[in-house]
C-alpha cells in the first residue's frame, strides 16, 4: 500500500533509503519490491540471499543507511505518498510498460493517477498559434473530464497545467528531478496550483537535480502514463519527439497538429505525421478518436468570449473582415498582405492599425497576426 510521509520518522527513512537503491538498479529494486513490499520485509529476508543475488546489497544500502528526515516543507500542505509498481495506486497503464519506474514520489491527489488521461507535450518556445493551440486544446480536454499530463517544463508544458488549472481539471506534472526540488524554478507557483487537485510526480529519490539523461526518463514516464500523447507544437530534432518516441515504442496513439512547411517550429509533428501519427485538426476530431463525448458544453466563461468575438467581428467593415480572413492563422508583411488583396499599401496599413487598435491583430516578427 502506498507509504504516507510524516507519520513515522524511522519508516520515512527507511523508504528514502530504499528509494536510493535504485543506483543499484531499477529492474533489481523492482523485483526486490515485487517480493518484499516495504523496508521492513527487505530487512528480514536474511535466509534468502543465495535465492536472490542483489538482495545483499540493497539490505546493506537500507540497513546503514543515516537516518534521512523528510525536509519539513515538503510535509506542509499537500500529503506526499511513496507506491511502488505493485501497489494498486500506481498507474495502470504505466505500469504495463517493461522500464516502469520502480517507485513513484506523489505530492497531491493520489486517486487522479488512474483518471483517464491524455498526455500533451510540445516546444519550449511555442508561437502565438502554439499557445493558443494548447490552450484550446488542452480547454477541451478538460471539459471532456480527462486529466492532462505533461511535464512541467516552460512553454507548452506550463500552458497545459495552466489551461487545466483554469478550468477546473485535474492535471499530473511529471518532474525530471526530485519531488522536492520543483523544475523550473519559475513554476513553483504553478507546481502549488497543480496538486491543489492534481499531483507531482517523480520517480527520482527526494534531493535529486535535474540531468540531462533525467529528462529522457521522464518523457518516458510522461508518455506511459496515457494511451494517448498528443503533440502540440515540435520542432525538429526536440525532446518533444523523444516523447512522441517514446510513446509509439509503449505502443500508445501519438497525435500531431498539422502545420504550414513555412514554420520551423512544426517540423517535428510534420515529421511525425509522415511516420504514422495521427493527424489532429480539432478539438472535436481529438476527442472522438479518444472516445469520449465531444458535445459536452463549454464552460459559461469559453462560450461568454465566443459569443462576444462574434458580436465584435459583426462590427468590423467588410474591408477589416476580409483582411482578418486573409490573415488566418499566419503572420505576413503588410507589403505581402497588400499585394494579395489587391490594395494600394497605405490603405492596406491604415487598416492594420485600426484593427490593432481594436484589438483583433498585432504586429509580430514577419508583420502582422491575428490575436483573436
Amino acid at each position: 500500500m502506498p507509504h504516507r510521509f510524516g507519520i513515522d520518522g524511522e519508516a520515512d527513512s527507511r523508504w528514502l533509503a530504499l528509494t536510493r537503491a535504485i543506483y543499484h538498479g531499477a529492474r533489481s529494486l523492482d523485483a526486490a519490491l515485487a517480493s518484499f513490499p516495504s523496508p521492513e520485509a527487505l530487512l528480514g529476508a536474511e535466509s534468502l540471499k543465495s535465492t536472490y543475488p542483489w538482495l545483499d546489497a540493497l539490505q546493506k544500502a537500507v540497513a546503514d543507511a543515516p537516518f534521512a528526515p523528510v525536509p519539513k516543507a515538503l510535509l506542509e500542505g499537500p500529503p506526499v505518498h511513496l507506491i511502488t509498481a505493485h501497489d494498486a495506486s500506481y498507474p495502470l497503464l504505466l505500469a504495463e510498460c517493461n522500464d516502469r519506474p520502480p517507485f513513484l514520489f506523489v505530492r497531491g491527489n493520489l486517486d487522479c493517477l488512474n483518471s483517464a488521461t491524455v498526455s500533451v507535450v510540445g516546444t519550449r518556445k511555442p508561437s502565438l498559434d502554439g499557445r493558443r493551440a494548447t490552450e484550446e486544446y488542452t480547454r477541451a480536454l478538460a471539459h471532456a473530464g480527462l486529466t492532462v499530463v505533461s511535464g512541467l517544463a516552460l512553454g507548452v508544458d506550463g500552458l497545459a497545467h495552466t489551461a487545466a488549472v483554469i478550468a477546473g481539471a485535474q492535471t499530473i506534472a511529471v518532474l525530471p528531478s526530485g519531488i522536492d526540488r520543483i523544475y523550473p524554478a519559475w513554476h513553483q507557483p504553478l507546481a502549488g496550483e497543480i496538486m491543489m487537485s492534481g499531483a507531482l510526480v517523480s520517480e527520482f529519490p527526494l534531493g535529486t537535480a535535474p540531468r540531462r539523461h533525467h529528462f529522457y526518463r521522464r518523457n518516458r514516464t510522461l508518455s506511459g502514463f496515457s494511451a494517448a500523447t498528443l503533440v502540440i507544437e515540435a520542432g525538429r530534432p526536440s525532446g518533444t519527439l523523444i516523447t512522441a518516441s517514446a510513446a509509439a515504442d509503449q505502443g500508445r496513439d501519438v497525435l500531431a497538429l498539422p502545420w504550414s512547411v513555412y514554420h520551423a517550429e512544426g517540423a517535428g509533428c510534420r515529421y511525425l505525421l509522415e511516420d504514422g501519427a495521427i493527424l489532429t485538426q480539432s478539438t472535436e476530431a481529438l476527442l472522438l478518436h479518444l472516445g469520449v463525448d465531444a458535445a459536452r458544453r463549454p464552460a459559461a466563461s469559453d462560450a461568454a468570449l465566443v459569443a462576444d468575438d462574434s458580436a465584435q467581428r459583426h462590427l468590423l467593415s467588410p474591408q477589416q473582415k476580409h483582411l482578418v480572413r486573409l490573415l488566418g492563422c499566419g503572420s505576413y508583411a503588410a507589403d505581402d498582405l497588400a499585394v494579395a488583396l489587391g490594395w494600394p499599401i497605405d490603405q492596406c496599413l491604415a487598416t492594420l492599425v485600426d484593427l490593432e487598435v481594436r484589438g483583433w491583430v498585432s504586429q509580430c516578427e514577419g508583420g502582422y497576426r491575428v490575436i483573436r
